[in-house]
């Protein structure tokens, strides 16, 4: 063996290992993406990150996934648009 070798398998040994579990399910590999954000929107990310105790990119990858169940759940309707434009009216300009 080499003494590289040695060395890691002395610090392997030396390290209790009795607390650790075992990751069964295949990881996936992930994708980075770079993206150009304006001034305020990128106040708001720092700031919600600090707020969360968390990463940007951790605050991001809840909002992308959040934004893909919800397209996931979306369906499409169709109706008159008269229909819709009393519905618009509706929210618009409720009773009072």
């Amino acid at each position: 063996m080499s003494a590289a070798r040695d060395d890691a398998m002395k610090a392997l040994e030396s390290d209790d290992w009795s607390g650790a579990q075992v990751e069964r399910a295949p990881r996936r590999a992930s994708t980075v993406f770079s993206v150009r954000l304006p001034a305020e929107l990128a106040d708001w990310l720092a700031g919600e990150a600090d707020h969360r105790h968390v990463t940007p990119s951790a605050v991001l990858r809840e909002l992308v996934a959040t934004a893909a169940r919800a397209a996931s759940a979306d369906s499409t309707v169709t109706l008159r648009l008269s229909d819709l434009h009393r519905a618009i009216d509706a929210l618009a300009h409720p009773a009072a």
